[in-house]
């Protein structure tokens, strides 16, 4: 559905907002807007990477900004999906699926509407646009840091199954974070040199640098955020298998000490006459002397540090 957006005052530019691309919104913006079928694909695409094109035909800049989305039941980790900005003339077309309507829902209030209105031209506003779409991503990275911090407090503890799926989930969505960001700020490095470039006043260059500062800041969050995270992963997956090792030495320890009543009991447990023992009170000394045997090799073991 193609909706023009309304300011509270008068501007210079309009914004077209186009949610879950329709194939009759595609005719509009081809009869209306003389969009070109490449610039329709572009759009259509919801696994189009981060990038600038220009199309001579229609002077249209179209960018592509990928933005973070949060875990669902269906995809219980963080993941990145782009919105597509067309700027046309004075008029800024944004398309967004049901996944990343929240970025837009944000300007449904009047005091953004407000801030919004106050850009000089249309690049301005698209520069407040990316500022604002950047900022999600540190959103999303100290949510990550919170979860990761709860299961931080759980390492002296006892961490199960269900903890180390959280932090693999943890460990993905930094994945998908990291590389959207990192193509996010290629695409913005770009426009320095790119058409676009010579639509940029004073103010939509300083909007751009703002932008730049906030990614690039988002950028170096995921980056420390992942280190921490992997710090954490490989320090759990070491007191998980020393844990294991410590069980598999008190098993064998005991193993061993429970051989002796076995050899014991089965060699004075044969039906046929043996040494030295005849009378009823044997079973005493041999359970004396296998405890004292089983004592003595406990102490050896702890002393040679076995356990």
């Amino acid at each position: 559905m193609i909706k023009r957006q309304k300011f509270p005052v008068d501007t210079t530019y309009n914004w077209y907002d186009i949610s879950n691309l329709s194939e009759e919104d595609s005719n509009v913006l081809q009869e209306e807007f003389n969009f070109t079928p490449d610039i329709i694909s572009y759009i259509s695409d919801r696994h189009e990477r981060p990038h600038y094109d220009y199309d001579p035909y229609t002077q249209s800049h179209l960018l592509v900004y990928d933005v973070p989305i949060w875990p669902t039941p269906s995809i219980k980790h963080f993941t990145a999906n782009p919105v597509t900005f067309l700027v046309q003339g004075n008029n800024l077309f944004t398309f967004h699926t049901e996944l990343t309507n929240y970025v837009f829902e944000e300007f449904d209030d009047e005091r953004m509407r407000e801030k919004l209105s106050q850009a000089q031209d249309v690049t301005e506003l698209l520069m407040l646009f990316l500022l604002y779409s950047s900022q999600y991503f540190q959103r999303a990275v100290t949510q990550l840091n919170i979860e990761r911090n709860g299961l931080d407090s759980k390492l002296s503890d006892n961490i199960d199954n269900k903890d180390l799926v959280e932090l693999s989930n943890i460990e993905k969505g930094l994945v998908y974070l990291s590389s959207s960001i990192q193509t996010d700020l290629l695409m913005l490095h770009s426009l320095n040199k790119s058409q676009l470039n010579n639509k940029f006043t004073t103010r939509s260059l300083e909007r751009l640098d703002d932008v730049l500062i906030e990614s690039n800041q988002s950028a170096q969050m995921v980056r420390i955020s992942s280190q921490v995270t992997k710090t954490l992963s490989t320090t759990s997956n070491n007191m998980m298998n020393n844990n294991l090792n410590d069980t598999m030495k008190f098993l064998t320890v005991w193993s061993i000490l429970l051989t002796i009543p076995t050899i014991m009991t089965g060699f004075y447990g044969m039906n046929v006459s043996l040494p030295i023992f005849g009378h009823n009170f044997d079973w005493i000394v041999i359970a004396i002397i296998t405890v004292s045997i089983m004592a003595w090799l406990a102490y050896y073991m702890k002393k040679h540090h076995f356990f």
